[in-house]
């Protein structure tokens, strides 16, 4: 299956019910760090709110992106700017896209967001001990881990580590 994997800043109402639809799996939600009701918040939004973009929704002290693959809405990534850094969250909810580089090119696709239009210096991940996957897909674009906690190992990639990788 041959990937187009894209970022959208818009969030539609038909993007927010997949985003409740992944919310409540727990495959899905399994390493996230979600607030347990964040399904039933979404949900109460969309039913008292008549809009057909609900983008401000997701921007919660964050840019939120949904991932598209062609058409299609298959994950969301969030980018928290920190100082002169920035933190990533990514989910792929599609389920049958998992292992076949939709979260890798999303990743990538979230770094130039974050490294030419944002000019942060460097793009930090924490992600869970046992998410083998996503650790795998970091340190596969060139993250590196540079700390170990209990819980969760941290990765980073600066501006002229990925400059290199893209030049």
């Amino acid at each position: 299956m041959k990937l187009d994997v894209s970022l959208r800043q818009e969030v539609y109402r038909a993007d927010a019910f997949k985003i409740i639809q992944w919310l409540n799996d727990e495959e899905v939600t399994r390493y996230l760090n979600e607030d347990k009701n964040a399904s039933r918040n979404i949900e109460k939004v969309i039913n008292t709110v008549n809009m057909p973009i609900l983008t401000h929704l997701f921007n919660n002290n964050s840019s939120f992106y949904i991932i598209k693959n062609d058409d299609s809405s298959i994950g969301f990534v969030r980018l928290i700017q920190k100082g002169s850094d920035a933190e990533i969250v990514i989910a792929i909810g599609e389920k049958d896209l998992w292992g076949l580089g939709a979260g890798k090119a999303a990743i990538l696709e979230s770094l130039k967001q974050a490294f030419f239009n944002w000019r942060v210096n460097s793009v930090v991940a924490k992600i869970r001990v046992e998410n083998t996957r996503s650790r795998n897909a970091f340190k596969g674009i060139g993250f590196r881990e540079t700390k170990k906690l209990d819980k969760e190992i941290k990765y980073s990639l600066t501006i002229n580590e990925f400059l290199k990788m893209v030049a």
